[in-house]
């Protein structure tokens, strides 16, 4: 090989090893700064960790929902004697006009 092509070859391998570089630095520098925005989101400012704070939010949501299970349950239990007390103010409302609606009797 010619002294002048390997010249050339380690001059052009030389400047693609500078793009990498600079590329490598680039992408870490963009990685840095992502990285900083995400534990700015996530990292604590307060003495309590995420987890427990997270755990303690998760406890509350159940004993909403449990709740909501019980107003359920006692909604359909008012549903149920509101239901069972319309049917006998209707039979007893049926029963009086079965009453006046008879001959009243000679005198």
């Amino acid at each position: 090989m010619a002294p002048s092509t390997t010249a050339a070859l380690i001059s052009a391998g030389g400047a693609v090893i500078v793009a990498l570089v600079g590329v490598l630095v680039e992408f870490a520098r963009r990685q840095h700064r992502v990285m900083g925005e995400v534990r700015d989101q996530v990292s604590n400012t307060h003495q309590t960790n995420l987890r427990d704070d997270l755990d303690r939010v998760i406890s509350g949501l159940e004993r909403v929902l449990d709740g909501q299970a019980e107003h359920s349950r006692g909604i359909a239990a008012l549903r149920t004697d509101l239901s069972h007390e319309r049917a006998e103010r209707l039979a007893v409302a049926e029963r009086l006009d079965h009453h006046i609606a008879r001959p009243a009797p000679p005198a």
